[in-house]
């Protein structure tokens, strides 16, 4: 029996590459996303304990205290609404990766379900020379057993 060949078999090759790529690129985008996420959950955790810090003193600091509370908290706000920023745009990014990866998938099973097609072709193809061969196997048989008699 010939060997099946797939004429595309580079191409789906590179295909599921491009996948594995894509797939690796996602997973390091969302590592980055969760990042962004705990860095934003610990600047709001500060700007909490700061708060509650800066109501716990408020009776019994200097004008001068209260300025530097005031300019801290505004300071942190303005790191977490950057950091919220920054998780914004992570999560974008991991949702544009993701569309890429659906995409590959796509790519990749549209070539497997044609290699398939080509596969079964290729099988009746061969069963059809197969069913051939028997056929003139038995009529050469037939021809000498008739020539004999």
């Amino acid at each position: 029996m010939a060997k099946f060949i797939f004429k595309l078999q580079s191409v789906l090759n590179l295909r599921k590459q491009k996948e594995d790529n894509i797939k690796n690129e996602l997973g390091i985008a969302i590592q980055r996303l969760e990042q962004e996420k705990r860095r934003l959950s610990e600047l709001e955790n500060t700007l909490d304990a700061t708060v509650r810090e800066f109501n716990e003193k408020t009776r019994k600091t200097t004008v001068h205290e209260l300025i530097e509370y005031n300019e801290y908290l505004s300071l942190l706000n303005s790191r977490i609404k950057s950091q919220k920023d920054n998780v914004n745009n992570a999560a974008q990014y991991v949702d544009k990766v993701r569309e890429e990866l659906v995409k590959a998938v796509k790519d990749r099973k549209i070539l497997e379900k044609l290699k398939e097609r080509h596969y079964e072709e290729f099988l009746l193809e061969q069963k059809k020379l197969e069913q051939k061969t028997n056929d003139e196997i038995v009529s050469y048989n037939y021809n000498e057993s008739s020539a004999g008699d």
